[in-house]
């Protein structure tokens, strides 16, 4: 499967069956997992983190893996919003756009006016895990709110970079009519990315 750009593989990281309690951390070469959360206690990390605005998707699985390459398991909720800009002070989360940001119209002060169609409108939350507690921690090593990138489905997979550099965890975005696409945190430039996949034909 090519990508364009520097993205040279997927490897998608199969669901557990179950939804077993992640360990807090995790090493880098340790496996990514999507499990199905408990609501309560999802909405209530979600309120804790994110603010009173986001609800999250009852039908997405929690993507849990190193996406920033420190050794500390991270995590991406899929959740709607329809303003998550204002809360960004208050919650110290920072708003990115990478799927317009690849068209160079990234500026999500603009760009959150370009609201996908309903069934491809979601938000996807995204905590970087601190210490021992991981993306448990109360006080999380950073968080992110990604908009407007389209999807019908998100799985964890993997993606080689660099020659010289293992592969690092990305969320795979599916389109199941449109292609499938990449976003991975660039650790270099500290900015999320999307690259686009391949057409489903």
């Amino acid at each position: 499967m090519k990508l364009m750009g520097i993205v040279l593989s997927f490897f998608v990281c199969a669901a557990p069956a179950q939804s077993p309690q992640p360990s807090p951390t995790a090493s880098p070469a340790a496996a990514a997992a999507a499990v199905a959360p408990d609501p309560a206690q999802l909405e209530a990390l979600v309120k804790q983190q994110f603010g009173a605005t986001f609800t999250p998707a009852a039908k997405f699985s929690l993507l849990m893996a190193d996406f920033d390459g420190d050794g500390v398991e991270d995590v991406a909720i899929v959740a709607d919003s329809k303003d998550p800009i204002p809360d960004s002070y208050s919650f110290k989360y920072q708003i990115a756009d990478p799927y317009h940001a690849y068209f160079g119209m990234g500026d999500p002060r603009f760009s959150a006016g370009f609201r996908a169609d309903p069934g491809h409108s979601h938000n996807i939350l995204i905590i970087f895990g601190n210490g021992k507690d991981a993306w448990h921690a109360a006080t999380p090593k950073a968080k992110f709110v990604l908009i407007n990138v389209p999807f019908d489905s998100v799985e964890v997979g993997r993606m080689l970079v660099s020659k010289k550099k293992p592969p690092i965890y990305m969320i795979k975005a599916l389109e199941a009519r449109i292609m499938d696409s990449a976003i991975w945190w660039d650790a270099k430039k500290k900015k999320w990315k999307w690259e686009p996949g391949d057409t489903v034909q």
